[in-house]
């Protein structure tokens, strides 16, 4: 029962690793498609190109990853792609694909994102960007038609209802093309909430349009510099607020946590404690940040959390036939998923700490045969400093050992059951 629920979760891992990225390559594949079967048609009057070139060094220059929300992140850059839909017509697709680009540049030198399918994810937004440029243009070739056709003390009010609708055409397409990459990862969002997003690029995107009919790019520039940014920073001050909040509502989820845990298990919150303490000495020694010692210390006192889903018997450990056994080996894999279900109070980086410390360093261990540095060190410093604690005091019903001859029992599995870098830290720090 318990191998067929570990292959299952290795299919559905693998699922959501190789799905996304295929996604990403068939929106390229139909950016390209679009492309060829409907060539753009490029203003190549020289004013045009020189006012194109302008914008183009301005995104490379302003446009950055975020990581607060939509609004921040979004609404700039989708006011001035609705904007350059209506003033330069299909030059906006080159100005959205370098726009892009900046931005995915901007988050390789950062160091942070070469791991996270740099490549596809760079491919399928410039894609994704195609695609939304086209169709956005097909929104105000529309809007503009009734614009034209429209009596003159309407055109006002028609332009403002066609830039807005190429506004908000622009981050919905945006939305729904990046939609199924999230659902993928097992993170959907609700579309409804980025529909402010598109309203505010809207009022932007008109804004700039007008303030380029009258005063020119430079006018633009300054405005969208000083004025639209404005708004941009008070969204920010608002959105770190509210993340100051959840970061104050998290510390108190694990400290409910905690507190859960002390009542229902006394004997096991003791032992948690010591393996926490031994856990953080050995972080340090590695030489870990402070928060990742904090981390690592967390990840020490929940590591038996997954226990709370067995039975009484089989959580207690003693006298259990093969079959018990067996299925309490699961407790590593429970207590994963229980933290990755609570991942909005809990950090989840550290379910798979949790999930992996009953691997072994030669790859005999569960739930899924992990071998050497494929286990998170994190996961291997729990598991030394757990077998040494457990062997001082005789936790899960074995006999009490003094510290030498547990130290000798870690250093003779050490290469097999336990890595050996970290025995010996540990043999060094108490020995």
């Amino acid at each position: 029962m318990a191998l067929a629920g570990d292959h299952a979760h290795t299919e559905g891992d693998t699922w959501r690793e190789v799905a996304p990225q295929v996604y990403l390559y068939c929106i390229a594949v139909a950016a390209v498609f679009l492309l060829a079967a409907f060539r753009p048609h490029f203003d190549l009057h020289l004013g045009t190109i020189i006012s194109v070139t302008i914008v183009g060094l301005f995104l490379i220059i302003m446009e950055r990853p975020t990581v607060t929300a939509a609004v921040t992140t979004m609404a700039p850059l989708t006011a001035i792609m609705a904007a350059s839909v209506v003033v330069f017509g299909s030059w906006t697709i080159l100005l959205y694909v370098v726009a892009w680009m900046a931005i995915r540049w901007k988050m390789a030198a950062s160091g942070e994102w070469w791991k996270h399918d740099f490549i596809a994810g760079t491919v399928g937004q410039l894609g994704i960007a195609v695609i939304t440029t086209y169709f956005t243009l097909v929104v105000w070739h529309g809007a503009n038609y009734l614009i034209q056709l429209a009596p003159k003390y309407l055109l006002n009010p028609l332009m403002l209802l066609g830039i807005t609708l190429v506004g908000v055409a622009c981050q919905s397409a945006n939305n729904l093309l990046a939609y199924p990459w999230y659902l993928f990862k097992g993170r959907p969002f609700g579309m409804s909430q980025l529909l402010r997003t598109g309203v505010v690029a809207s009022i932007y995107a008109y804004l700039l349009v007008a303030t380029y009919k009258f005063g020119g790019l430079i006018a633009t520039t300054v405005f969208y510099v000083v004025v639209a940014q404005i708004k941009v920073a008070q969204d920010v001050l608002g959105i770190t607020l509210q993340l100051h909040k959840l970061e104050k509502a998290r510390d108190q989820a694990q400290g409910l946590v905690r507190d859960l845990i002390r009542l229902t298990d006394v004997e096991g919150v003791e032992f948690a404690s010591e393996v926490q303490n031994i856990s953080q000495m050995m972080g340090r020694r590695v030489g870990m940040s402070k928060k990742e010692i904090e981390l690592l210390g967390l990840a020490a006192e929940l590591h038996e959390l997954g226990k709370a889903r067995l039975p009484a018997r089989v959580r207690s450990g003693t006298n259990l036939n093969p079959k018990e056994l067996a299925q309490r080996r699961t407790y590593t894999r429970w207590g994963g998923l229980m933290i990755r279900a609570a991942d909005a109070l809990l950090p989840g980086q550290i379910a798979d700490w949790i999930e992996f410390h009953g691997e072994h360093f030669d790859g005999s261990g569960y739930p899924r045969g992990l071998k050497g540095e494929d286990i998170p060190i994190q996961s291997r410093i729990i598991t030394v400093a757990r077998e040494y604690v457990r062997l001082l005091t005789g936790y899960d019903g074995d006999p009490v050992m003094d510290k030498e001859k547990a130290l000798a029992l870690l250093r003779d599995s050490s290469g097999t059951l336990y890595d050996p870098r970290i025995v010996k830290l540990l043999d060094e720090a108490v020995g």
